[in-house]
């Protein structure tokens, strides 16, 4: 198992398509992150260096790096492509790897990813909050990280949907294509047809859901209202923002999607003529 495993790294690493869309992925987030942390907004009461400081960066993070996870769904959908195009899955299989294994190796590659993504954020956060925080503890610090950790979750399942949607349709530009429709406006179509109680159990709404859009209006005027006296304000309460299920709920089905897409991609994989 470890030669496989070290083929599959040697075939994915080596391969410039997956340099080029990690180093865009990195590189797209940094500068979000860097360019936001800048804006500097002249209105009493109002500090947006609270959407970088502790603890709500990492709410903030969470929020932005799940944009550039479409990429790496994306980038594993390629990686399946090339193994159909290059016809390697089917010079292993004849070599005496089993299709369990070489599903096995593609998981392990996901793994690995999807904990690139995360400590991507959370090293960013991390710098991030220490440079604009006033008031540093490890109490403080560590509040609300749950909500970057969920990351690993949702890379890791955008690009399981990724494989799937790969080994479905095999070829790299229709994989790409059908992916991104799944997406939009596909999944959002098919939504409209439901009401909310079932809507909100979609697949792509339950992973994106888990790094929801930041409460910006709260975080950004909390001081300001407090010394006031005033109600707090919040898009929430506004209802700007749709209501959805628990972080630990949105958590949980979206793990059991993870599952559906494993037991899915196992069947193509295992009935499939290479």
């Amino acid at each position: 198992m470890k030669k496989i495993l070290k083929l599959e790294f040697i075939k994915t690493l080596g391969y410039p398509g997956f340099k080029t869309i990690i180093i865009l992925h990195a590189a797209l987030f940094l500068l979000v992150v860097l360019i936001g942390s800048r804006i500097n907004v002249n209105f009493q009461g109002v500090r947006l260096d609270k959407l970088v400081s502790f603890p709500n960066v990492w709410g903030t993070f969470a929020w932005i790096g799940s944009w550039f996870n479409l990429l790496l769904g994306i980038l594993f959908a390629i990686l399946v492509g090339n193994e159909h195009q290059f016809k390697t899955f089917r010079k292993q299989i004849m070599d005496g790897v089993s299709r369990s294994q070489l599903l096995y190796a593609k998981m392990v590659v996901i793994a690995v990813i999807a904990l690139y993504a995360l400590l991507l954020v959370l090293l960013s956060g991390l710098i991030f909050g220490l440079i604009y925080s006033s008031n540093i503890s490890v109490g403080i610090i560590f509040d609300k990280m749950p909500l970057v950790l969920v990351l690993y979750i949702q890379s890791f399942a955008y690009m399981m949907l990724g494989m799937l949607i790969g080994f479905i349709f095999r070829t790299n530009a229709l994989s790409i294509v059908m992916f991104i429709l799944f997406f939009f406006p596909g999944e959002p179509i098919l939504r409209a047809f439901f009401p909310d109680q079932i809507d909100r159990f979609f697949p792509i709404k339950i992973i994106s859901n888990l790094t929801p859009m930041p409460d910006f209006l709260d975080i950004t005027t909390h001081d300001m209202i407090q010394v006031n006296g005033s109600s707090p304000l919040s898009f929430q309460k506004m209802g700007l923002l749709q209501d959805s299920l628990s972080l630990g709920a949105s958590t949980l089905v979206c793990l059991c999607y993870v599952v559906i897409f494993y037991l899915i991609t196992k069947l193509i994989v295992e009935k499939r003529s290479f």
